[in-house]
């Protein structure tokens, strides 16, 4: 059984399109990430780390655009999956470093590679030319969505 998608206003516009490929996109990802038992959520936090260790919980946060609750869950389920350990700074008992563990390293090393495999199955019909000219509109919609002088 098929059903038609709506073609209303709404889905005409550049920010509906924009969320459902990112959703469509996503899902393809947790997919294949899934037999490592890894979202891309946690991917994403894993290549945040793999690049900068030791970040605050809040940066990590801002890194992978998640609030503070979100966050924390995330790193909850991290931790307890062994991926990911907390440490408190001594100079300020307030801040939570996060750390990868030999387990999230390695993690991150086996599925790295998964991740541009997608990316290249997304974007496999596009010539070099209109990849670049893609990442180029995407970052300019971005900037101009957090800018708050856009509003």
């Amino acid at each position: 059984m098929s059903y038609e998608i709506p073609t209303g206003p709404m889905e005409k516009t550049s920010g509906f399109l924009m969320f459902r490929t990112a959703r469509g996109m996503k899902r393809m990802l947790d997919a294949r990430l899934s037999e490592f038992n890894v979202t891309s959520s946690q991917a994403s936090v894993l290549n945040t780390l793999n690049a900068h260790n030791g970040l605050s919980l809040s940066e990590v946060g801002k890194s992978v655009h998640l609030d503070k609750p979100a966050m924390t869950g995330l790193a909850d389920r991290m931790e307890k999956d062994g991926l990911v350990e907390r440490k408190r700074i001594s100079s300020d008992r307030r801040v939570i470093q996060l750390f990868l563990t030999t387990k999230g390293k390695d993690l991150f090393i086996q599925i790295e590679g998964i991740i541009g495999e997608v990316d290249q199955m997304l974007v496999k019909d596009l010539s070099s030319h209109e990849i670049d000219l893609l990442h180029q509109l995407l970052q300019r919609i971005w900037d101009c969505a957090n800018n708050p002088r856009s509003y």
